[in-house]
């Protein structure tokens, strides 16, 4: 009797145990990120007449080449920046849970989140640093290639780069 053979869909096969472990981790990443980048939406960091960027950087304490840098740009273009803050979490936080171009989202993300890490102060204690390191890996194992866009564009033989 001939041995019938179970078809598995192109984006479910391969080597998959790699990345079906960082499946999880992806999604946390790109959920986090989403969550962020709705409270912002939802407490109106895209209205003209609030600023609460500016009261967010009154609680930080960045250091002294950050704040001449960074916060100071920040503070002459607020509105621009509440809008790239905001966009960009949402943005990369939906990348990451769709897994579509998870090596941009990943470096995206991580460089958010060290941004936030120094201009929080070097604050050891916060969810920067293990969320740069959770974001750079899935950066490096394109984390996309199960269960995601990536996966099913490599599927299609698609040629994308940083897939």
């Amino acid at each position: 009797m001939a041995e019938e053979t179970r078809r598995v869909p192109a984006f479910l096969s391969g080597p998959t145990t790699a990345t079906a472990v960082l499946l999880p981790m992806r999604l946390y990443a790109g959920y986090w990120w989403l969550k962020l980048g709705l409270g912002k939406l939802s407490d109106g960091w895209l209205a003209t007449d609030q600023q609460p960027l500016s009261e967010a950087i009154k609680g930080m304490h960045p250091p002294d080449w950050f704040a001449v840098t960074f916060i100071d740009a920040a503070n002459e273009n607020i509105y621009l920046f509440q809008w790239l803050i905001v966009l960009s979490e949402l943005l990369f936080g939906a990348m990451m849970l769709a897994g579509a171009a998870t090596r941009v989202a990943g470096v995206a993300l991580a460089v958010m989140a060290l941004i936030g890490f120094i201009a929080a102060g070097h604050d050891f204690g916060s969810w920067y640093i293990p969320m740069v390191l959770i974001s750079l890996t899935l950066a490096v194992a394109a984390a996309g290639r199960y269960l995601g866009i990536d996966a099913i564009l490599r599927a299609r033989m698609v040629k994308v780069p940083l897939f």
